[in-house]
């Protein structure tokens, strides 16, 4: 070929390649310019139609439109016609054609084009066919690619190479298969590498199916087989390795690997970090993603955007969105842009705290760095309006996002749709559900959720049920999980006659309760001391063949006990064990705790004495009861041995027992027991608490130590414990009920310093101390604002 028909070639070839990427090259325009070709040079137009089919391939991408266009130069290229000369394509247009199918997911025409392989009489060859087997991986038909691989390539007479293999083993792992393809694995090693042993890319790709399948064990043993068999991990797979480990939450695991990574001399990248940051920021070890970020520091590596967008996560999802804020700018200091990810972060950190101001401050720098908000930004910033109910906004914001030229998707339907039923502007949500259907996007089970919801609220039934209708049209199944959230969000706010209702409805639309729907209501009932209704739905369980479980049963104990009905909840604690249903710790503190309360002592005393002879295994919340109890009947001595028992056997106590036996012995007059106990709490690894506090202050002001209760009360400030208004407001009362008046002068100082409000027995305690005469020259040691009490009984 003359230098001139060359040169010629490549400016024709340079042409189509140009134009096919700019996207100006039509069917017409291919087949003139191939044409161009034929007259110059024809020994050149197989190379050059082969370069036309792969740019062709490369520039358009998958698609029908792409096929067509292949299909019609090849026609064009094999078929002559007046003037024109046929040009018989090669091996390599063949496999060109077959992998450009293949990757199109044209599967019919790849093996149409592979049957005229065939039919030509030309070899084929381990690229043809790995083409073929990706293909039909790509298409979930794993299946029939094993089936060419173990069989038909030896009819072919082309035997699979390890690159045949790996396209089996990930198709394998895509479909959830890593089981199957360990088993192919070790087939191939077990060959004895007389035909095709494995490589590291393989092992690589089964070690991060069996880590995405959930088998963390097996994917690490392969790791360290790996290594055993001889071959030495890249870079990839350690990431993968470290990755699967991390997401496993084993991260201590993962930072051994990464240890044995550096030993090996293969150097960590910022992934590698990225992946150990993301474990140690997931399972809450702050200190540890410190030293992560110095270690990556002194390999001469800068977190990416990636790492900073965890960093990011990790701080807002813990609260610490301001801390949070403080990465983010520094991110921006070092050069590194944030993306419309990393903004996102940081926006729901401060919509999740309700903090609107800075998410609105954040926007507006959006806005100023050119980020355009996706879809994720308007429903994180639409979600933070709905709960906070300003619905005026968030309909503003789903008005915006179509300006912004992005359509609602079920995400923003779901929140507007939520926060107009919470709101009870149920109609107005339907409205944007018929809205939501009208432009062909999917409910999705929230939005159905929030629609039986604000539906129930307003008592509209019949639009429940006309809702049910459009579920099934939409495909969307509801179960009695669905029901039962939605009861136990009406019981939770009082609603329970609704939640009654809606019980009802489940069985009118064809869904059966289960013993979790008849327990949220019967929690209900309880709830709202409606104990005759609750023990109705306890016999129509049993009525439509459900049994009620340990829950059923503590929750009308429950109910019984909080009502004072104690006899009631003993008939059923006795029918409860004649059905055989177990009961629990939770069922004898329940019972234990209402006969205690109900005053009989007796009875309550046996039933403990009982449940240590049966060996039960008592917690901390049944030793509270008894102590309680018992300091209650004035048996103070016996429950202190029960104390001293605890505590000899090193049983975990807690600040209430303590609470327990100091005000039982403050009571018995033993107010040095009680300071020794109070002492004591320290040597049990306890910290007092408020109560506590307010507990033995004011028993030592009763007793008269008023400089151990100021000392007392100085020390509760040092520790960090800081007063509240409930006791600052019973510390006044009883120093006026004893008379001292300055010290009381103390404390409503505190009451004023920290902005709590005088409560109204305090106020009128005040009034009637100063009404008489004899302690009105005290008002002046009280603080300014109080000087007015001087004057109140003239």
């Amino acid at each position: 070929m003359s230098r001139r028909v060359r040169d010629r070639c490549l400016e024709l070839e340079r042409a189509i390649a140009a134009r096919f990427r700019s996207g100006s090259l039509g069917l017409d325009d291919a087949i003139k310019l191939f044409d161009e070709l034929l007259p110059i040079a024809r020994a050149a137009s197989v190379r050059a139609f082969n370069q036309l089919l792969t740019v062709v391939s490369r520039a358009q991408g998958r698609g029908s439109s792409t096929s067509t266009l292949i299909v019609s130069l090849f026609k064009r290229m094999v078929r002559a016609s007046p003037n024109k000369v046929a040009v018989a394509p090669d091996r390599s247009t063949y496999s060109i054609i077959i992998c450009s199918f293949c990757s199109m997911g044209c599967l019919e025409l790849s093996f149409a084009a592979f049957g005229l392989v065939i039919k030509t009489g030309f070899r084929v060859n381990a690229r043809v066919i790995s083409s073929l087997l990706k293909g039909l991986c790509d298409a979930k038909r794993v299946g029939e690619a094993m089936e060419i691989l173990s069989r038909r390539m030896a009819e072919f007479g082309c035997m699979p190479n390890v690159f045949s293999y790996s396209i089996i083993l990930k198709g394998l792992c895509d479909e959830g298969r890593a089981e199957e393809a360990l088993e192919l694995l070790h087939m191939m090693a077990d060959d004895g590498g007389r035909t095709c042993p494995p490589d590291v890319v393989s092992y690589t790709t089964i070690i991060n199916g069996l880590f995405r399948d959930g088998h963390v064990d097996r994917a690490y043993s392969l790791f360290r087989e790996m290594n055993d068999q001889g071959f030495l991990p890249t870079v990839v797979t350690y990431i993968r390795v470290i990755d699967g480990l991390c997401k496993a939450q084993a991260v201590d695991r993962a930072e051994g690997v990464l240890q044995q990574m550096i030993h090996k001399g293969v150097k960590p990248d910022i992934q590698t970090y990225t992946c150990l940051i993301y474990g140690y920021c997931s399972s809450g070890q702050g200190k540890e993603v410190v030293r992560m970020l110095r270690e990556m520091s002194a390999y001469g590596l800068q977190p990416n955007v990636v790492t900073y967008s965890l960093l990011l996560d990790y701080l807002c999802k813990s609260g610490r969105s301001t801390e949070a804020r403080k990465i983010f700018d520094s991110m921006i200091e070092k050069g590194i842009k944030p993306n419309v990810t990393t903004y996102n972060t940081l926006l729901n950190g401060y919509a999740t705290k309700g903090a609107l101001s800075d998410m609105h401050g954040l926007l507006d720098l959006m806005a100023g760095n050119d980020i355009s908000p996706d879809h994720h930004t308007f429903n994180i910033v639409l979600c933070a309006y709905g709960k906070c109910g300003m619905i005026d906004e968030a309909m503003h914001i789903f008005d915006q996002m179509r300006q912004q030229g992005l359509n609602p998707n079920e995400v923003t339907y779901a929140a507007i749709i939520d926060a107009l039923c919470k709101l009870g502007r149920v109609d107005e949500a339907m409205l944007k559900f018929n809205q939501m259907i009208h432009e062909a996007v999917t409910p999705n089970i929230v939005v159905f959720n929030s629609l039986v919801y604000g539906l129930c609220t307003v008592g509209k039934w019949e639009k429940a049920e006309e809702l049910f209708s459009e579920m099934l049209n939409q495909d969307v199944r509801p179960n009695s999980m669905f029901f039962n959230t939605i009861m136990c969000n009406l019981c939770r706010e009082g609603r329970v006659t609704e939640a009654q209702s809606l019980l009802d409805l489940m069985v009118r639309v064809g869904v059966r309760p289960d013993v979790i729907s008849y327990n949220t209501l019967i929690d209900g009932y309880c709830l709202a001391g409606r104990m005759k209704e609750a023990m109705k739905l306890l016999d129509d369980m049993v009525r439509v063949g459900l049994k009620p479980d340990g829950f059923s049963y503590n929750t009308l104990l429950h109910g019984y006990s909080r009502a004072g009905r104690i006899d009631d909840a003993v008939r059923l604690f006795r029918e409860m064990l004649s059905n055989e249903v177990r009961p629990n710790i939770v069922t004898y503190n329940t019972v234990l705790h209402g006969l205690f309360r109900s005053g009989k002592f007796p009875e309550a005393k046996e039933l403990y004495l009982n449940m240590i002879k049966s060996g039960m295994q008592l917690n901390i919340y049944t030793y509270n009861i008894i102590l309680n109890g018992l300091c209650k009947n004035n048996c103070v001595d016996e429950a202190f041995k029960i104390f001293k028992s605890l505590c000899s056997k090193d049983f975990q106590l807690g600040i209430i027992t303590f609470s327990i036996m100091i005000e039982a012995l403050f009571k018995t007059g033993r107010k040095e027991g009680a300071m020794d106990m109070f002492a004591a709490i320290s040597a049990h690894g306890l910290v007092p608490d408020i109560r506590i506090y307010h507990l033995m202050i004011q028993n030592l002001i009763k007793e008269g130590m008023l400089d151990e209760s100021d000392n007392l009360f100085l020390a509760m400030e040092k520790s960090g414990c800081t007063p509240d208004s409930y006791m600052l407001n019973s510390l006044v009362r009883r120093l006026l009920h004893r008379g001292e008046i300055m010290r009381a002068g103390v404390y409503l100082s505190k009451i004023d310093e920290m902005n709590f409000s005088l409560e109204a027995a305090t106020t009128s305690l005040l009034i009637s101390v100063f009404s008489r005469e004899e302690h009105q020259h005290h008002a002046k040691s009280l603080p300014e604002k109080y000087h007015f009490l001087k004057g109140v009984n003239k």
